[in-house]
């Protein structure tokens, strides 16, 4: 995505406030009903081979997101229900939906491709037409990525001539290389951040940054199984653990944010005092007693000829869920709750997480682009095989709120329905949702002009088009 960002403009952008902003349309407008919606390219727009960006890329790239054959799921959300597209003139796009859907313009973020370009079929993985500020110079597979700044952009604009992104899978080897100033910008894990503070030679050449995520990491209930489908059993679950402790070892220095509900912390989204499950293992007992069951002899509560046996599934690449996972099962065995862990490599867990094929199973949901409708992961509607809804959760009050703020095109009221998704999953919750942590990167002390977003250090605009070298004489980012 990163890379794509640089070669290719999105139709609309996004800024660090999660505003829209101009990138190929200068201007648009919506109507009142959410129906129709209008775009004016920016008629110096072009693409790298030196042709006009049209209203006929706008409409080749909607087709393409479309067709089924092409695997366009991060985009075809926001235009399954499409009427239609004209392009009455070559700088004008006018789309046409069905139906009014109040998060519409997000879909309006898709990067937009070359019609000649894809009509010609030839080379476009590898030698990719774009509208961006640079160009694909050279892919050598799993060793780098070379971009260069086109030949009519200004390097006033864009001073790097170049952009290397280089792959270094090893945590280890791209820590030191970063450390050593090869690098201007790489992740650091929060085992590497304790040596970046204390190393002088980091500092020499680097500054350490807390970057948000605009993420939330949840462990999902399968609620076909009748072990959960009452709501006190996930309430139980969801007070059984220790998540305070669990996010100050597992993110130290400072720990996550803990959540209580759907969307990330800090977004205006949440609603107003609903804190994170506390720690209450008395209060876990409680509920499951209350719930109908029974402590058995061997430690594991029964009701009739049921066990309070659940498995856990997770994939075991991901050390985060690997220690979660751990922990959940240790802190259920304490009041009566059996968890089975199953780990899995990425591929089979991601099959069996898709299919609903799990009891309890984590995830993380990383909204990019910035939509924070819960509908295609809780509307009942939106259940395997056809959607997100992996846990089977069914609520006619959680349906009807997602369904409203949907349709509504006013922005207040459409928050306030955000605000009581919020409110009735804290009550009958379809997921145990437990933080959203931020990252560590080293950026070069040779960079200036780096923002930080509640998006992150990418995907909005400029980003990473804003960077400018400290020395003038600078040729290059990594």
């Amino acid at each position: 995505m990163r890379v794509e960002e640089m070669l290719f403009r999105p139709l609309v952008a996004i800024d660090k406030n999660r505003r829209f902003v101009p990138a190929l349309a200068t201007s648009w407008a919506a109507s009142s009903d959410g129906l129709v919606y209008d775009f004016r390219l920016d008629p110096k727009a072009k693409w790298d081979d030196g042709t006009a960006v049209t209203s006929d890329d706008v409409s080749y790239t909607i087709e393409r997101i479309r067709d089924p054959k092409i695997a366009a799921g991060n985009w075809r959300w926001g235009f399954e229900d499409l009427r239609s597209v004209e392009t009455p003139d070559p700088a004008t796009v006018i789309v046409r939906f069905q139906a009014p859907y109040a998060q519409r313009m997000l879909a309006f973020t898709m990067p937009v491709v070359s019609a000649a370009a894809y009509r010609r079929g030839t080379g476009l993985d590898r030698q990719p037409v774009g509208s961006g500020p640079y160009r694909l110079e050279s892919w050598v597979s799993k060793q780098k990525i070379v971009l260069a700044r086109r030949a009519d952009v200004s390097a006033a604009d864009y001073p790097f001539a170049r952009m290397v992104f280089r792959f270094i899978p090893d945590q280890t080897v791209r820590f030191r290389a970063g450390s050593a100033g090869e690098l201007d910008e790489f992740k650091v894990s929060r085992d590497q951040r304790a040596a970046a503070v204390k190393t002088p030679e980091f500092a020499s050449k680097n500054r350490l940054e807390r970057v948000p995520q605009f993420a939330v990491v949840l462990v999902v209930w399968n609620l076909k199984n009748p072990r959960l489908a009452d709501p006190r059993v996930r309430l139980a679950l969801a007070h059984c653990w220790d998540r305070a402790d669990a996010a100050r070892r597992l993110y130290p220095p400072e720990g996550a944010s803990l959540l209580s509900g759907p969307y990330p912390a800090g977004a205006s989204e949440n609603a107003a005092g609903i804190p994170p499950p506390s720690f209450d293992p008395a209060g876990s007992r409680r509920l499951l007693d209350a719930a109908g069951w029974r402590m058995g002899s061997d430690g594991v509560r029964r009701k009739a000829d049921l066990r309070l046996s659940l498995e856990y599934l997770y994939p075991s690449s991901f050390p985060i869920y690997v220690n979660i996972a751990e922990i959940f099962r240790e802190a259920a065995q304490k009041v009566g709750v059996e968890v089975l862990l199953r780990p899995l490599d990425w591929a089979a867990y991601t099959q069996r997480y898709a299919a609903g094929e799990f009891d309890v199973a984590p995830t993380n949901q990383e909204f990019i682009p910035p939509n924070l409708d819960q509908y295609p992961f809780f509307h009942s509607s939106q259940v395997p095989p056809k959607g997100l809804n992996a846990g089977f959760y069914r609520n006619p009050a959680v349906d009807r709120a997602l369904e409203a703020a949907r349709k509504e095109m006013d922005e207040r009221k459409r928050l306030e329905l955000y605000r009581e998704v919020h409110r009735l999953m804290a009550a009958d919750p379809p997921a145990d949702f437990i933080w959203n942590a931020a990252q560590y990167w080293g950026l070069s002390n040779r960079l200036s002009g780096v923002e930080l977003s509640p998006l992150g250090l990418f995907h909005f605009q400029p980003g990473p088009l804003a960077w400018r070298p400290i020395s003038p004489r600078a040729e290059k980012a990594e």
